[in-house]
């Protein structure tokens, strides 16, 4: 029963995931913004999706009121997401677009910690349950491209499309279970913490240094794709459906991955070092094959880049960090391994876009992936522990 409900939690946050991300890009071009101001804006965002998360999910972790922090969380998004679409200040789009996205991607970490919580860090069930995220965007987005709603110009339409999907999201969070109280967590376990010095241990600071160096080169598929597809490809509405290819890719994988992990057929370290792979291929197909064609089979690697990646990430913290910890470690990979990388990539990648075009943005990035693989193979004595 509870399975069920995380799968209709994350069925309905990455509803609004369809919205908040692919469409991100796309908001901001409407507004005639230079792909370099757009970089710059979508840069600092992640910062702020790196700085606001911290505070909310300490506090989640210490008070356990887990749902009610994502409900106004989500309400305070909505909100401030609204002059972020429709307002002609430039000031004020960039202020209420930080902090819109920034506590956004709060609720993120907050809702990974608690799953793992209740879970126990089952592997099996939580892909499970994070699969049917995937679903859920891959559905809206299908629902968008074939209804041709919202309109990619309008920024209006997007906004309601965002708003609508959050008001259910937040309905649901009104089902879930609590979350288990502090003093509860030891008492269940009956382990002790796995650092004794510092809340985290040397081997997570590694991993989480690696896999930041792969997502910097990962912003692209993931932030600077969308403009691409429509303005490169020429796809007009129908990109969302090539982005909703590539999060159904993840769907299997990660239900494959959780129950590998489960089973301890493969490690956390395996799935991972095969997403710095597939990020590599990924990207050197966007080079070398500049077509609807090679797009279809480079959106087919996110099974490897995302799905491959999230599960393995999400298990290694679960194995290396205290239960007590789980939202502020998820927090700290949210913020260290994606949002700054994602920043620092979405930074340059879009004076790279202005200056020297796409097809030298893709050879560039592939650099980062490629220095990721070498790390862990270097490292892989340190990193691939099976506990």
């Amino acid at each position: 029963m509870r399975v069920f409900r995380f799968i209709l939690l994350n069925f309905f946050f990455q509803a609004t995931v369809a919205v908040a991300s692919p469409y991100t890009q796309i908001l901001l071009r409407n507004k005639g913004y230079s792909h370099s101001l757009v970089g710059v804006i979508v840069a600092l965002s992640q910062l702020a999706c790196m700085l606001i998360p911290l505070p909310f999910s300490a506090l989640a972790d210490k008070t356990r009121k887990t749902r009610l922090m994502m409900v106004v969380l989500m309400v305070l998004c909505v909100l401030l997401f609204v002059p972020a679409a429709l307002s002609k200040s430039i000031p004020i789009t960039m202020v209420s677009f930080l902090l819109s996205m920034g506590i956004f991607h709060s609720i993120h970490p907050i809702s990974d910690g608690y799953q793992n919580r209740i879970l126990d860090g089952d592997a099996g069930r939580y892909g499970k349950a994070r699969a049917a995220g995937t679903m859920g965007y891959v559905v809206t987005l299908a629902l968008f491209g074939l209804l041709n709603y919202p309109d990619e110009t309008d920024n209006r339409s997007i906004c309601i499309c965002f708003a609508l999907l959050a008001l259910i999201y937040m309905f649901v969070v009104l089902f879930i279970p609590k979350d288990l109280p502090p003093e509860q967590d030891e008492q269940e376990r009956g382990e002790k913490p796995v650092s004794t010095k510092s809340v985290f241990s040397g081997r997570f600071y590694l991993m989480m240094l690696i896999l930041a160096i792969s997502r910097i080169g990962h912003a692209v598929p993931d932030k600077l794709l969308s403009s691409y597809m429509v303005e490169v490809l020429d796809l007009g509405g129908d990109f969302s459906l090539y982005v909703a290819l590539g999060a159904l890719s993840e769907f299997a994988m990660m239900i494959i991955s959780g129950n590998l992990l489960q089973k301890k057929k493969t490690t956390p370290y395996v799935l991972i070092l095969l997403s710095f792979i597939g990020l590599a291929v990924r990207l050197a197909i966007y080079r070398l094959f500049p077509s609807v064609t090679g797009l279809v089979f480079a959106q087919l690697l996110h099974s490897l880049t995302f799905g491959a990646f999230h599960i393995g990430a999400t298990k290694f913290i679960a194995q290396n960090v205290d239960r007590k910890h789980y939202s502020l470690a998820m927090s700290f990979y949210w913020a260290i391994a994606t949002s700054l990388p994602s920043m620092i990539g979405t930074l340059f990648g879009g004076f790279i876009i202005d200056n020297l075009g796409y097809p030298n943005l893709f050879v560039i990035n592939l650099a980062f992936p490629i220095a990721s693989i070498v790390l862990s193979l270097g490292f892989r004595k340190k990193l691939d522990v099976q506990r």
